[in-house]
């Protein structure tokens, strides 16, 4: 089915880009496995060429171009899930919230992890761990010249912080790279006023 691979979803995430901002300059910010599909915007993918307008990349412990580090244990935790029932399902979701934040987050902001997690489709659950976590689009990470940061949560227990100087910037010379102390995966929702920061200096460097 369509979207599986990388570059489908970046195809599709470019289409709903280039008729929102119509050749305006915008900034690309993309979380976790948002983060690979955001490199191959900002490279191009196979079929699409370079974004017109793109002013730089926010990465929010992104996986990186190349296959990403997944333990085959929790791999396989990732296939199950479609296929469990829906309090088990509800159950995993409860995990995940739990093991991905290491940080103190609202009785909102949790539920909201949880309801999110419940939402992806089953062909969307299956199609980053058998597929997209696997594709390696390297190679293109030189076309990319516009200015990077990276944020990781030096407590991910998904994307260790060592993933991102090893396995992300040495693909993006350009990069800067902070580690925030304490924080797990979900940046967007542990650390939102750092993310917030980050989308200003890259918009507005010289304030």
């Amino acid at each position: 089915s369509a979207n599986q691979t990388v570059d489908e979803v970046a195809n599709a995430v470019s289409g709903v880009i280039g008729a929102q901002v119509n050749g305006k300059p915008f900034l690309l910010v993309g979380h976790s496995m948002g983060g690979k599909i955001a490199l191959a915007i900002a490279a191009g993918t196979l079929t699409m060429p370079k974004p017109i307008g793109l002013m730089g990349l926010l990465l929010l412990a992104p996986s990186p171009p190349g296959s990403e580090p997944i333990s085959d244990e929790d791999r396989q935790a990732m296939l199950d899930q479609p296929g469990l029932s829906p309090a088990e399902q509800r159950k995993a979701a409860e995990k995940i919230a739990d093991t991905a934040t290491q940080l103190p987050l609202s009785k909102a902001v949790r539920q909201q992890i949880i309801d999110d997690n419940l939402r992806a489709s089953p062909e969307g659950r299956l199609a980053w761990p058998a597929v997209g976590s696997r594709e390696d689009i390297s190679d293109r990470m030189a076309r990319i010249n516009v200015p990077v940061t990276i944020l990781a949560g030096d407590q991910d227990r998904a994307l260790p912080a060592w993933v991102q100087p090893k396995l992300v910037q040495p693909h993006l010379p350009q990069a800067w790279l902070h580690i925030i102390h304490g924080a797990g995966h979900l940046l967007p929702q542990e650390t939102p006023d750092i993310v917030a920061k980050a989308i200003r200096t890259l918009c507005y460097p010289q304030q």
